[in-house]
């Protein structure tokens, strides 16, 4: 097996590593059935509406975004290209030939009505706030649009590389209407043939798709929410590609000389929203008692066998220019903890339950905060939900404290302006604090890296002073593959597969 750990700056030599395509198309072997296991089906097909952890595996499948990114975090051309005319205006030109699979044209009108639904209220849709204090979206020819602002929004191009940037044909969405969440039609390198909930999702090749006919003929991604199950599979070639390789099976794996293993550090984090809203934690002192009941040093050595680092905020490593390497905030101090139960009149306790689904992994995280959390006087159980139920369970305030995974995004906005401003739709803890809101909008719209760090640093402070979440670890995108499979890991965990190939 061959292990290839790499620094995020290492990540341009790994594409070259694992995908050879790049030196000659002819060196490429067409056709073939990729087989993916994954912990989990997506809630929905209709990228306005991704809300879930789980939608990442088929995001850049179906649909492409209007700008790409590349695995170094550099922002390219993709459908379009652009130009900033000035810190309040965008313009985009489309490649000319480019169509959705069902044959619309991706033109500059079906941009305006993609950004459009988007950000109009009335469409509910997480990405109106993902897209920032846009203005207007004006189209100025077949091909052209321009996209002005109210406020600078320097980070709008990375989000066109993300799920703002996805876009659906406008045809088929008014076509098939409440459908379409389990249709979905994009202009990615796959098309959807079908999808049997919890069973299967069978893609198959677009052939108009714009970069050239995907070399692999269908993808096939099955849900398998058991790790030893999706393990085994590698193991055994059923698949050729799965979505995590459990930490704990690392020593086991590296034996087998037919696996490849993809080890880089990623942008998300793996933390417990607390529910800010309802007892016990709608109390800052019953908060920062279970912050300091819990030694992240064992949770990344007992559960995630010293595979990435432990988390204090949500700017993680990789973002060097935000990530403070000194903040460590809440080390275990039982006695603390005990101290403020006692302030908040728990003296003999009081119960909370973790809510995670049900995955080895999050199990052992969940039993470990457990046992420590109890000897600082918690009174704590465990409740299991399946993976899809999860964002339902989060979006209703449905828990005490619950597991919520985020795949991070490589600006730091993207990993804090969504989940701590109030009405957020990623602030499931239902934090509130009106400096941080303030700081995350002014953040927001500085074009000056050196503030815009500083206050993101403010903010992560603020945030562990109020205790408004639980942050665990910094996950490493440990992905595992066949050998004979030819394809590019992203930091991001999301799978780009349009010009993966398999070795026959």
């Amino acid at each position: 097996m061959t292990t290839i750990r790499t620094s995020f700056l290492g990540l341009a030599a790994l594409s070259l590593s694992l995908l050879p395509v790049a030196a000659s198309a002819q060196t490429q072997e067409k056709g073939g059935t990729l087989n993916i296991g994954v912990v989990s089906d997506p809630v929905t097909l209709d990228p306005a509406f991704f809300a879930s952890y789980f939608e990442l595996y088929e995001q850049y499948l179906i649909y492409e975004p209007l700008l790409t990114m590349t695995p170094d975090l550099k922002v390219v051309p993709g459908i379009a290209s652009y130009k900033q005319v000035d810190n309040l205006t965008y313009t985009f030109e489309i490649k000319p030939g480019v169509t959705f699979q069902d044959g619309t044209a991706y033109d500059a009108a079906a941009a305006k009505f993609n950004l459009d639904r988007m950000l109009d209220q009335k469409t509910g849709s997480p990405r109106r706030s993902d897209l920032g204090p846009i203005a207007s979206v004006e189209v100025t020819g077949p091909l052209a649009f321009t996209v002005k602002f109210s406020q600078p929004y320097a980070q709008f191009p990375l989000v066109m590389t993300n799920r703002a940037g996805l876009f659906v044909s406008p045809t088929a969405l008014q076509k098939l209407g409440p459908d379409f969440a389990t249709k979905g039609v994009g202009a990615g390198p796959f098309k959807l043939d079908s999808w049997t909930k919890n069973g299967q999702m069978v893609l198959s090749a677009f052939d108009g798709y714009h970069k050239g006919r995907a070399p692999l003929d269908k993808v096939i991604i099955r849900p398998i929410p058991d790790e030893t199950l999706r393990t085994a599979g590698l193991k055994s070639g059923d698949l050729q590609l799965v979505d995590i390789v459990p930490p704990q099976s690392l020593a086991q794996i590296k034996t087998d000389p037919s696996v490849n293993v993809a080890d880089i550090p990623g942008l998300g984090f793996n933390a417990f929203s607390i529910n800010n809203t309802k007892p016990p934690f709608n109390d800052m002192k019953v908060r920062q008692a279970l912050l300091y009941s819990v030694d992240k040093d064992v949770v990344n050595k007992v559960a995630y066998f010293n595979t990435g680092s432990p988390a204090f905020g949500p700017v993680p490593p990789p973002i060097t220019w935000a990530f403070d390497p000194n903040f460590k905030p809440y080390k275990r101090d039982v006695a603390k903890a005990k101290q403020l139960l006692t302030e908040a009149g728990h003296a003999d306790g009081v119960p909370f339950a973790i809510t995670v689904v049900a995955s080895p992994l999050q199990l052992r995280v969940a039993q470990i905060i457990q046992a420590q959390a109890q000897e600082a006087g918690f009174k704590v159980s465990v409740r299991q939900v399946d993976a899809t139920s999860l964002i339902s369970v989060l979006q209703k305030k449905d828990f005490d404290i619950s597991w919520s995974p985020w795949t991070g995004r490589p600006d730091p906005d993207g990993n804090m302006y969504n989940w701590f401003t109030k009405g957020g739709p990623n602030n499931f803890s239902g934090y509130s604090n009106d400096d941080v809101d303030s700081l995350m909008k002014k953040a927001r719209v500085s074009a000056d890296q050196t503030e815009r760090a500083a206050m993101y640093r403010q903010a992560q402070q603020m945030i562990s002073d109020d205790a408004g979440m639980l942050f665990l670890h910094f996950d490493s995108t440990l992905q595992g593959s066949t050998e004979k499979l030819h394809w590019t890991p992203y930091p991001d965990t999301a799978f780009r597969l349009g010009d993966a190939w398999l070795q026959k």
